[in-house]
């Protein structure tokens, strides 16, 4: 009776969606934003309003379909919205602030093409349709489609390490250039890790609207996207020690929420 609960168990998981479905998702989304956005732009045409907020438009209708198919598609009726311990979120904040710091260093050993960065500074505008795009629709619509279902589907096709591990290559991949890739896989890692520890996508939520709201406000302080924490810090020494010092609080509060977690679980099982 065993084997055969096993063998079911385990043609359930084949059958699962896997990384090729994910792959075939991101074609989906490009065609989708392919078509949305000239949509957008035409609409603009007509009303001044609409192209005031074309980005925000064409973000949010592309991502909301995708979400819609995503959900259909992989069968995924609710998502996992349990309440996590103020505590969690606390330890959270210096750790997304140094991820971002750390990232970007790895990402500036990676020259970035001069049309690269105009392209980078068109599509993001420094007002309040550039920071809803960024700092609000991304947090909500990116973590419900590549947590609240890719990885929720993933950790139950693949082990956790694996299914982390694929998502995070499937989030950098959607942002469709290397530079963006390395951040993003590395914040993916972060989020899925606390997201299988969880089972809640608001951690995923929060971590993700630090981020991309602190990139926001640097760029819109000294008006230029491009700007780093170099440039900010303006010397060598402090900033590589501002590096170590990130790594360093990376690390222990990692061990600290592992703890966590791990005394959450005794405490469940007792």
């Amino acid at each position: 009776m065993d084997s055969i609960n096993s063998e079911t168990i385990n043609n359930n998981r084949i059958n699962l969606p896997g990384f090729g479905h994910a792959l075939i998702l991101i074609v989906i989304a490009g065609l989708i934003s392919v078509i949305i956005g000239p949509i957008v732009q035409m609409a603009g045409k007509l009303i001044p309003f609409i192209n005031e907020w074309a980005i925000f438009f064409s973000y949010t209708i592309s991502f909301g379909v995708v979400l819609i198919i995503a959900q259909k598609w992989w069968s995924v009726s609710s998502f996992d919205t349990k309440g996590v311990n103020f505590t969690v979120y606390l330890l959270l904040l210096p750790v997304i602030i140094a991820m971002a710091i750390i990232m970007e260093a790895v990402v500036s050993l990676i020259p970035m093409p001069d049309f690269v960065r105009a392209i980078f500074e068109e599509m993001v505008q420094l007002n309040w349709a550039g920071y809803l795009t960024l700092g609000i629709a991304a947090p909500i619509l990116e973590e419900l489609i590549f947590r609240g279902v890719i990885l929720k589907k993933f950790l139950e096709k693949y082990n956790p390490t694996k299914a982390i591990i694929l998502s995070s290559v499937i989030f950098g991949i959607a942002h469709l250039n290397p530079w963006q890739f390395v951040a993003a896989f590395s914040i993916g890692i972060a989020i899925g890790w606390i997201y299988w520890k969880t089972k809640s996508i608001w951690p995923g939520i929060f971590i993700h609207f630090i981020n991309n709201s602190f990139s926001f406000y640097l760029a819109k302080k000294y008006e230029d996207i491009s700007i780093t924490f170099y440039d900010v810090i303006g010397n060598l020494s402090y900033y590589i020690s501002l590096l170590v010092i990130c790594v360093l609080v990376c690390y222990a509060i990692y061990l600290i929420l592992d703890n966590y977690f791990k005394a959450q679980k005794r405490n469940i099982t007792l």
